[in-house]
């Protein structure tokens, strides 16, 4: 009967291979055949298939395996005998427009009523992966079992525990039977185990000094141990332990000190794994750093009060970065202090508090006395303390009157109008001359306000540590008092001051006022001292006014009258001594 059946299943498998073979199938694959069988408890005889198939179906095709067949979606089948049998369904779809073909074989295994069914379990000791708990699952009337465990080894036990002599793949196959009527009952199970290995452990660890923490010599430390580990043991030299993965420990003792990690794996209160590891940390250096706040020839409230006070910023330089480190008010003498600041080399910066007697009448500064923070002294820490590290600040020497005034928002580069702005950022005003005239901070929003301006030309650039800006132009006259949609950019990397790079060697931003009466005024920023042609041609190519301009290296604001052209259209032209173009403009006279 056993070589009947596997004749049978032998040809089916040949039958089923060949309808399924890939080149033969003239049908599409957009539905996906596959079914569930299950027997019922009180007669293991009859099979309930349940369709899982996915896709767009209208037809089923059953194949029992026993030459009953069925259409049903999900069918009920009753065997009249036990066995394997090879059983396949055939799914389709062939309404108009849409065409899927599918088919699903699987193996479906049929118990006569009263025989043996061979089952078993097994759980791999988490403490000992070489050893194994087997758990005889098998039903029927049985009082005899042989366990084959693949490496050479067998038991009789009804639920043996076995140790495997290596690490691999083992078939272990579980014979369950009645030694009074083997020819009844009698059953086999086999299945595939694998050990692994488990992974060792392998204990290390990071340190890393925190920079920006004010408690010096403060450390972090980071588990980066394998073999994930759920234990940990730090101890210090200087007395402390923790149990935690992360460690943030201070240092209170300058020099070398030594650190050590111990990891281990336990599960279900036993030690799978530990390691241990150990290093030395060097503790770094700390020193002192001050100076005076001078506003004009003294410091301020020194020797007798001015009636201001002060705040200085500190921030550290790494690499290309400015982050903030400290913060600290002056004295009632006018002198600042950071005690124990790390070495390494900083950027401080200074000003006037709000409703200090003088605080229109000074800008904010950086070390020594500089007005943009890449323009600012390095002040290095590293081997002294430095207590004369002094601020001077600039005076504001143009008093301003007038009722112009500029409005807008500071924000960063990219974002739109509806983003919150940037907060505490200096808006320094220049004028036509590029010399600072005034100067305000944007509120929380970003918005930002200037009053009490004179018409004319003006220049705004946003000043904030470790960012960029570029001069953004302003005209204000009886026709326009007022600029109040001013949107000033700052950049996290570096952009020329002026936006227009026309030329390799020379860049020029825009002319104001535009339209214009008396006086035009261009800003170029030149990498030398040159000397620069330009015309003012009409729009049919006639020359109406020429002229010559000297720039120095930098920054230059270059004044042009027009009061002798008459009113129209122009282009305003620039060109260099070799007689390449650097600029052309549209100018209107009016």
């Amino acid at each position: 009967m056993r070589s009947a059946l596997l004749c049978l299943l032998l040809i089916a498998f040949i039958q089923t291979a060949g309808a399924q073979t890939p080149g033969d199938q003239d049908y599409p694959t957009d539905c996906h055949a596959a079914f569930a069988a299950n027997p019922e408890i009180e007669n293991p005889m009859i099979i309930h298939f349940l369709d899982q198939s996915t896709g767009q179906i209208n037809h089923w095709q059953w194949s029992f395996g026993d030459g009953v067949t069925s259409t049903l979606q999900n069918p009920v089948h009753t065997y009249a005998a036990g066995g394997t049998y090879f059983v396949c369904l055939t799914v389709s779809d062939s309404d108009s427009g849409f065409l899927c073909h599918d088919v699903r074989c699987i193996p479906v295994t049929v118990h006569e009523p009263g025989a043996c069914i061979a089952d078993f379990i097994y759980a791999i000791d988490s403490l000992n992966p070489l050893t194994t708990r087997f758990t005889d699952k098998s039903s029927g009337n049985i009082n005899s079992w042989h366990w084959d465990f693949g490496d050479g080894t067998v038991s009789a036990d009804r639920n043996p525990y076995h140790t495997f002599p290596d690490f691999g793949k083992y078939r272990v196959c579980l014979s369950a039977y009645n030694a009074d009527s083997i020819s009844v009952c009698n059953d086999v199970k086999c299945d595939s185990l694998q050990l692994l290995q488990p992974e060792q452990c392998h204990a290390s660890f990071t340190s890393e000094l925190d920079s920006l923490n004010h408690e010096p010599n403060t450390f972090k430390f980071r588990d980066t141990s394998s073999g994930n580990p759920n234990h940990f043991l730090w101890t210090f030299d200087d007395g402390g332990s923790y149990s935690t993965r992360t460690v943030t420990h201070q240092f209170h003792v300058e020099g070398d000190h030594r650190v050590c990690l111990r990891i281990s794996k336990e599960i279900q209160g036993g030690t799978v794994c530990s390691d241990s590891s150990c290093t030395t940390v060097k503790t770094a250096k700390y020193y002192n750093l001050g100076g005076h706040l001078f506003a004009g020839e003294y410091p301020i409230n020194n020797p007798v009060s001015t009636g201001d006070t002060g705040v200085a910023y500190l921030y550290r330089k790494n690499g290309n970065r400015l982050i903030p480190y400290d913060t600290t008010s002056f004295t009632h003498l006018g002198y600042y202090a950071f005690p124990k600041t790390l070495n390494g080399s900083y950027i401080l910066r200074a000003s006037l508090t709000p409703g200090s007697a003088h605080y229109s009448n000074f800008f904010p500064v950086y070390f020594p006395q500089a007005m943009k923070w890449p323009e600012a002294s390095l002040l290095n820490l590293i081997d002294s303390s430095s207590f004369a590290a002094h601020f001077y600040l600039m005076p504001i020497t143009e008093p301003l009157s007038g009722s112009g005034s500029i409005k807008g928002k500071v924000m960063n580069a990219g974002s739109s109008g509806n983003f919150p702005g940037i907060s505490l950022a200096e808006v320094i005003l220049y004028n036509a001359q590029l010399s600072p005239v005034q100067f305000t901070f944007s509120a929380k929003s970003g918005q930002f306000e200037l009053n009490n301006l004179p018409f004319g030309a003006y220049y705004l650039y946003v000043e904030s540590p470790g960012k960029y800006s570029r001069l953004t132009s302003i005209w204000l006259d009886l026709s326009t008092p007022v600029a109040d949609s001013v949107q000033l950019e700052v950049f996290d990397y570096d952009v020329t001051g002026i936006p227009y790079n026309v030329s390799s060697s020379i860049v020029a931003g825009e002319l104001f006022p535009n339209p214009a009466t008396t006086d035009i005024t261009l800003i170029l920023h030149a990498p030398g001292n040159a000397n620069l042609n330009f015309e003012i041609r009409s729009l049919t190519g006639q020359i109406t006014g020429s002229g010559q301009v000297v720039c120095h290296a930098g920054l230059n604001s270059q004044t042009v009258p027009i009061t002798s052209i008459p009113r129209g259209m122009y282009l305003f032209i620039i060109h260099s001594t070799d007689g390449s173009r650097v600029l052309t403009k549209k100018l209107i006279k009016y």
